[in-house]
């Protein structure tokens, strides 16, 4: 992690309709923030206005300008997500208002802890009433978030107090972190729009990483692809979009019919979008009733409005005032990491509700209360380490581990740097796993060998490939696990098999006399042997004692014929002598010289090629390896041939 440089800062307002936020806001900046024609004509703010301003400090700051309205609530939740303080706008005249406090629950639900309050119309009033009002507004305030926040009486007419003003929140913003940079961009988009000459140019509040031009982006949750054309911030062209500061994306590859209020640009697979969220939700005192299990709600998160059915984990209902671990059903995928927070609002009649912040991320559906309740309580544990470990019941990678967990990067690296060190974290090639998990996926294993030995007792084992299967892992992590298993010496890996230790391929005594009989008839004419079905129909050596015989090393199979592992090397011995004194042999030659049958002879000369001993020329075969070499390697080979061969066979 590292923080965001400059002084760059976004600031939201809030409050009652009509109480004078874009008058404010034009009076500071000079921009009129109310863009819409017909926000204009009925002089109300409907939608988002953005302006920038200086700080006399020269802090710059981004403004979003919300609707005061309640018919607009919505579009006041997808303004003040992002920000890092709020102008809490109260008129002199009038005093705190009903919208006033739903302002101030929703900025509290979001976590939005620093502001100023800026006690407008100051014209309009005597030092007797403002007196008043100010007492008013501090009552109000009192245990909320603003609660020590300064007050500031200002008039946009007279532009008393407007420096006064800047001079508070520039103390206010001072005392704010900076904006992290995980590493892992998201502009969830408040605006889309089409400028001539430039195409599609979505807004948003950047956070948690850096965009570039130039750079390949996806807009989620609709899966678009796009490339970042240009950067603006506060109307400055830039290379580079840093976290926490507002900025305008134009995108070229996707039409502003495809892009609208609600989605995020992210960086291709860096976030999925989830439908279901875990987190302990927060109702306000103020709250008309509670909300009952599976109750539908609107859900507000970043700049995404969205239904969704609620699942209570703890009772059946979650009253005024109380907090309970819930699962929201979302009717539509939706971009939103651990430590996002949302609010919950009733549709109809409209209300603000509650919030909260995600916990969880898995978009796993829990059918038992009880355990879901546990699982979203470790995932939501306070230290940082917990909280990895809480995730960890599946192998996910380092970024996907801390990305599920909430933690910023250099919180997760010492997190799993503890985990490794005192064992409680497992790395599996590319992945981690907490200690009980895998041990959970060891002794799913042990289960499996044990049920294949059972089952097939003639094998060697059972196939990697059938374990892999069983246990759910890609190829790189199934044998990474496997082959910490064998350093542990719970399984033994015998080549394409896995076996539990103690398992020896045991044949029985009616077995065995089947196999002295075949072992005779291989021998009587070794190089025309007879076949495996001839095994099977005329002596009972059928596919599965073949094949434990193979893993013996008391036959090797080579094609669709059976061979003593004698009559193989006595095979290459002979071609090896004749290609050290001629140079080249025909398959003629090799089958006059060893007394074989071409049938024979070319699954033979095969295997002598495919073991690195000779090469194919033309129609005739030449040594690789010099002749001592040569016989040292068939040695070799017909031995773990035998073994390989066998594995092949099993069923």
């Amino acid at each position: 992690m590292r923080a965001t440089e400059g002084g760059v800062r976004v600031v939201g307002t809030a409050g009652h309709v009509d109480h004078g936020k874009s008058t404010l806001i034009k009076a500071l900046t000079g921009t009129d923030p109310d863009r819409l024609r017909e926000e204009q004509e009925r002089g109300m703010t409907i939608d988002l206005g953005f302006a920038h301003l200086l700080l006399p400090g020269g802090t710059e700051v981004g403004i979003v300008d919300v609707p005061g309205h309640q018919d607009f609530i919505r579009n006041m939740l997808a303004g003040v997500g992002s920000i890092d303080a709020v102008i809490l706008v109260i008129a002199a005249d009038e005093g705190v208002m009903p919208q006033t406090r739903e302002h101030l629950a929703v900025l509290s639900l979001l976590g939005i802890e620093r502001g100023v309050v800026a006690l407008s119309k100051r014209d309009l009033v005597d030092d007797e009433w403002l007196a008043l009002v100010t007492e008013d507004v501090r009552s109000a305030l009192a245990g909320t978030p603003l609660a020590g926040a300064p007050l500031v009486a200002v008039s946009s007419t007279t532009r008393a107090g407007l420096r006064e003003l800047l001079v508070a929140l520039e103390h206010v913003l001072g005392d704010s972190p900076a904006r992290r940079d995980l590493g892992r961009p998201r502009l969830p988009i408040d605006r889309a729009f089409t400028m001539s000459g430039f195409g599609t140019v979505v807004t948003g509040t950047l956070v948690d990483g850096t965009f570039a031009v130039g750079e390949e982006v996806e807009i989620a949750p609709a899966g678009l692809r796009a490339r970042i054309r240009g950067l603006q911030t506060h109307g400055r062209s830039t290379g580079e979009g840093r976290p926490g500061t507002r900025v305008a994306m134009n995108l070229a590859g996707v039409e502003k019919s495809q892009v609208e209020r609600g989605m995020t640009v992210i960086r291709p697979g860096s976030v999925s979008p989830l439908s279901v969220l875990g987190l302990r939700l927060r109702l306000v005192a103020s709250a008309s009733g509670p909300v009952e299990h599976d109750e539908a709600v609107k859900v507000h998160i970043g700049t995404a409005e969205l239904m969704a059915r609620v699942s209570v984990l703890e009772g059946d209902a979650v009253a005024p005032g109380e907090e309970r671990w819930v699962q929201l059903r979302l009717a539509a995928p939706v971009v939103a990491v651990a430590g996002d927070h949302l609010v919950v609002r009733r549709p109809s009649p409209s209300e603000t509700l509650g919030g909260g912040v995600v916990a969880d991320i898995s978009g796993e559906r829990f059918r038992r209360r009880a355990e879901g309740l546990e699982v979203l309580r470790r995932r939501a544990a306070p230290t940082p380490r917990a909280r990895l470990l809480a995730v960890l019941d599946a192998p996910w990678t380092r970024a996907e581990a801390g990305a599920r967990a909430g933690l910023d990067p250099a919180e997760r690296d010492v997190a799993i740097a503890e985990g490794l060190a005192d064992g409680s974290v497992v790395e599996i090639a590319d992945a981690l796993l907490g200690r009980g998990a895998y041990e959970a996926a060891a002794t799913r294993v042990e289960r499996l060998l044990a049920m294949g030995h059972r089952r097939s007792p003639l094998r060697a084992g059972v196939p990697r490939e059938e374990v892999r299967a069983a246990i759910a892992l890609p190829p790189k992590r199934a044998a990474a696990l496997l082959a910490r298993l064998s350093a542990e010496g719970r399984v033994v890996e015998r080549g394409a098999a896995v076996a539990l230790p103690g398992h020896v391929p045991t044949l029985s005594t009616e077995q065995e006399a089947a196999w002295s009989r075949a072992r005779d008839a291989l021998a009587r004419q070794p190089l025309q042997p007879p076949s495996a079905a001839s095994l099977a129909t005329d002596i009972g050596i059928d596919r599965e004692l073949l094949g434990a015989l193979a893993e013996r090393g008391d036959v090797i199979r080579i094609g669709e014929a059976v061979f003593l592992p004698s009559a193989v090397r006595e095979f290459g011995e002979k071609v090896i002598e004749e290609l050290a004194s001629a140079g080249r042999a025909s398959v003629a030659r090799a089958r006059d010289l060893t007394g074989s049958s071409r049938k024979h002879v070319l699954p033979l000369l095969q295997f002598l090629d495919d073991h690195g001993l000779t090469r194919r020329v033309g129609d005739d075969r030449v040594l690789v390896l010099a002749p001592d070499a040569a016989r040292a390697r068939l040695a070799r080979v017909t031995k773990d041939a035998a073994v390989s061969k066998g594995r092949e066979s099993s069923p």
